[in-house]
């Protein structure tokens, strides 16, 4: 099965997530996704609302007592227009030098544009990452990452805290136009990254047996992740030995040494497609069609589906016998 992602990208996040393991990232409670259960507040686009939305955020993630208030930013002129956060108003802040994070005597300005307010997924997906970047701040871990990589570390941060959908939707927010649908990205990860970390968040949970998954959590994914997601799961799953290490020996994983293997290439995995386990036989077609282009447009080429028939045949004995022959011989 082909993979959205290189091999390069897949080791980045793995051996970044040992980083970010070391520094403490791990979420307190559920998986934070983008619906009333965890926003019950009225929002009405006011830096009030806006305020209150980020305090919501650094409370699922245990930064709650860290100090930070919510600017709103003019985006040709970096002034800031507004400033209120819901535990107070008044940062000090007249202008931003272009970070969305900026240390100030008490504690962070948080920089929103006057145009990401009124998108859900941009304001929380731009929130999400903001997060990130204070804990970094907060655990100084930003020295550990070279500045190509602050982003995408931030990023990653913010998912293993547990706000991994909200990044993950953010990579990948379709705009629909005349010339059809364009895939944005308000992240530094793009859509196959994020999908990753998504899913490298999940099994690590899954593994470690602390923290729980929010029920139903697939439905808040928007459509691109939503169809990325059961590749990245499988690939995540195929190398959970990796991701155990990922706490268990983190040192050796930060280094890189430890090697990924491509979903479904074990011994199991091919026992299953050769007798057709996974496959999803109420699979709508119009479904898998959209799914597949808005995929495409996000990664950059067609992709295999989850659950897409194979033009192969049943598998036969010949087959079998091959695979149980391979498996001994690679003992």
């Amino acid at each position: 099965m082909e993979q959205p992602w290189s091999e390069e990208q897949a080791r980045w996040i793995v051996k970044r997530a040992a980083t970010l393991s070391q520094l403490g990232a791990e979420p307190v409670g559920p998986l934070v996704l983008p619906d009333a259960r965890f926003f019950p507040d009225r929002f009405d686009r006011s830096p009030e609302s806006v305020g209150k939305l980020f305090d919501r955020l650094r409370a699922h993630v245990g930064l709650d007592e860290v100090e930070a208030d919510v600017v709103i930013v003019d985006p040709e002129e970096g002034r800031v227009v507004s400033s209120c956060s819901s535990g107070g108003c008044g940062s000090g802040v007249k202008t931003m030098s272009g970070e969305r994070v900026q240390e100030t005597r008490g504690g962070y300005a948080v920089a929103v544009l006057t145009t990401e307010v009124g998108h859900p997924t941009v304001l929380t997906s731009a929130l999400s990452r903001a997060v990130g970047q204070i804990f970094l701040r907060e655990t100084e871990g930003l020295a550990r990452f070279a500045k190509p990589e602050r982003g995408p570390a931030a990023d990653l941060a913010a998912s293993m805290l547990g706000l991994a959908p909200l990044i993950a939707n953010g990579s990948a927010i379709e705009v629909k136009g005349c010339g059809g649908v364009k895939i944005h990205s308000t992240t530094a990860f793009g859509a196959a990254e994020a999908a990753l970390a998504l899913a490298l968040v999940v099994e690590r949970q899954a593994l470690r047996k602390t923290g729980e998954l929010t029920p139903g959590f697939e439905r808040g994914l928007d459509p691109v992740i939503r169809g990325l997601y059961p590749l990245a799961k499988a690939f995540m799953e195929e190398n959970r030995d990796v991701i155990r290490r990922v706490d268990d020996a983190p040192g050796p994983v930060e280094r890189g040494d430890f090697s990924l293997r491509a979903a479904g290439s074990s011994f199991s995995a091919k026992l299953r497609k050769l007798f057709g386990g996974g496959k999803r036989a109420d699979e709508d077609p119009l479904e898998a069609l959209e799914r597949e282009a808005s995929i495409a447009a996000a990664t950059g080429g067609p992709r295999r589906l989850p659950g897409a028939k194979s033009a192969k045949g049943a598998a036969n004995l010949d087959e079998i016998r091959a695979l149980v022959d391979e498996s001994f011989d690679s003992r």
